[in-house]
């Protein structure tokens, strides 16, 4: 999923012009990413989490 959120923090700020929600997006992914909250794809043999998991750990951050 995380390739799809980012395509979404590039819609909210070139399509939209929404800089600071797409930097939150951006952020978002870059915490999971160094939480180890990743799906299989890329955990490079590490712990990995459903597609749902790390979207819903994504939302949260973002909500907070």
């Amino acid at each position: 999923p995380v390739a799809m959120i980012l395509s979404a923090a590039l819609m909210f700020e070139y399509g939209f012009n929404l800089q600071e929600e797409g930097a939150l997006i951006r952020q978002a992914v870059n915490a999971s990413l160094e939480a180890g909250i990743v799906t299989e794809d890329i955990a490079n043999g590490s712990k990995s989490y459903r597609t749902s998991e790390v979207g819903d750990w994504i939302t949260e951050y973002i909500n907070k």
